[in-house]
């Protein structure tokens, strides 16, 4: 089925709106032009107004084969003023999975009750498809692009770092430059295309070589700025793996919980006790994001399920972006540090002053994980090696940069170079007016079209009208 078909249609659809599992309260939403009717035909108890309200309603559902009457607090939205652009009634009613799902069931099912013996069944809604209430929204003009890919940008965020984008992206930052670029653009548009419309009249120079030449390279400076000041969306699909490497009983796990400040995994005095990778989520100084793995001590494997143990490590270490060298203080090993790897001495607690003295005489941060010692400085100096890798590690706040536009502005920016090269041909053969005019505009067009992606698309009318606005015809 086409997205087109399905989210323009003006049928009913309903879902749970509310994270999956237990909670104090949940959420069933339903859309639709007969979502007033559908759930009038199922109230038990009340009224629904159609008007925008609060409103204390009891649904007739079915748990467990049981008909109960299910007391909710609506919320209820007249279209086109919805999120949808259609009549919509949130459901809050208790967090329990169970009775949501009744909820939902109710409103697709038949028609429970009638308003008399003599009226024809009453319709029903059907399920959503992922993402169709916002499809709906986007389509009916009550949700723009940008905002559409926040809301999936929030939805699939692993990471504070990936969340915080799709707050920035709301914001609209970039939108608003693209705009203010494509209005300067828009009026220079107009003049050159005034200079073909008057090209009879000899006196006439809707805009020079030089000043087309000014403000394309004030417009590419902008958007170069533009570049530089934001985070680019693929930056914020993966985050720098930092991976516990050692022997068995090296102390990883102990170190992984006091880096995470809780206990993740269980750390025993056993050797063995980690059997697979676990990855944690874990903030640094300054904002700075990664995720930590826990791996299984590295040793000669004896039977099968060690020798899957060890390549499971070996290929979590292998795809790290760094790795933590774990040593206990008292084995007067030495330490490995390498662009990828760094040393970091463990159980600094049980050691005596000539092994603490030998850690420190062979560098690298001395931990603890029961006293938490170095723990803190552990952390800055992890926070430094991501900053001077380079990552972004969800550290910066500056406005997500989605894919498609970038591939926009470097096309805008890729136009207004070749309108560029044009007008300063003119200015080095010394003539005055911006020729060929056609050919400049229509590499103007094009760049117009393509920060339109960003900014919202600009018709024929708006460079008309900048061009009554800005030249004034007929003096």
């Amino acid at each position: 089925m086409q997205w087109e078909s399905v989210a323009t249609s003006t049928d009913a659809i309903v879902a749970i709106s509310s994270p999956p599992g237990f909670a104090a309260r949940g959420i069933v939403r339903i859309t639709g032009d007969d979502a007033f009717a559908i759930v009038r035909a199922r109230l038990a108890r009340g009224e629904l107004i159609g008007n925008r309200s609060i409103q204390s309603l009891r649904v007739r559902v079915v748990v467990a084969h049981v008909a109960i009457e299910l007391p909710t607090l609506a919320l209820v939205m007249v279209g086109p003023q919805s999120f949808t652009g259609q009549d919509t009634v949130e459901f809050l009613v208790a967090g329990q999975p169970a009775l949501l799902t009744a909820l939902v069931d109710a409103l697709c099912a038949g028609s429970i009750a009638q308003a008399s013996a003599q009226s024809p069944a009453q319709a029903s809604a059907r399920r959503a498809i992922a993402g169709e209430f916002s499809a709906r929204a986007y389509l009916n003009g009550r949700l723009a692009m940008d905002d559409a890919e926040a809301i999936a940008l929030s939805i699939s965020a692993e990471s504070d770092a990936q969340l915080a984008a799709a707050r920035t992206l709301r914001t609209g930052h970039v939108g608003i430059v693209a705009a203010a670029a494509a209005e300067e653009l828009t009026g220079a548009l107009a003049l050159v295309e005034a200079g073909i419309d008057f090209s009879d009249q000899e006196d006439v120079v809707a805009i020079t070589a030089a000043e087309l030449c000014a403000t394309l390279e004030l417009l590419q400076k902008t958007l170069d700025a533009l570049l530089d000041g934001t985070t680019p969306e693929e930056s914020l699909q993966s985050l720098p793996v930092i991976a516990l490497r050692g022997d068995t009983n090296a102390g990883k796990s102990s170190l992984f919980n006091a880096l995470l400040g809780r206990v993740r995994v269980v750390a025993s005095a056993h050797a063995g006790s980690t059997r697979d990778a676990i990855v944690e989520p874990l903030k640094l100084h300054r904002g700075r994001e990664v995720l930590l793995m826990d791996l299984p001590g590295i040793e000669e494997a004896q039977h099968a399920l060690a020798q899957q143990m060890q390549e499971v490590a070996y290929h979590a270490l292998a795809a790290a972006t760094l790795q933590l060298h774990c040593v206990p203080v008292r084995a007067q090993a030495h330490p490995v540090d390498s662009a990828r790897m760094i040393t970091v001495w463990t159980k600094a607690d049980r050691a005596d002053a000539t092994g603490r003295a030998h850690a420190v005489a062979l560098g690298g941060t001395v931990t603890s994980a029961i006293t938490g010692e170095g723990i803190d400085d552990l952390r800055e100096a992890l926070t430094q090696y991501i900053d001077a890798s380079g990552w972004i590690g969800g550290a910066r706040e500056a406005p997500v940069l989605l894919a498609r536009h970038r591939a926009a502005i470097a096309q805008a920016m890729t136009a207004m170079a070749r309108a560029r090269v044009t007008a300063q041909l003119c200015i080095d053969s010394g003539r005055r007016a911006a020729e060929p005019a056609e050919l400049i505009a229509t590499d103007l067009r094009e760049a117009l079209d393509a920060l339109g992606v960003v900014a919202g698309h600009r018709t024929a009318d708006d460079v008309l009208g900048a061009l009554f606005a800005r030249f004034c015809i007929g003096k």
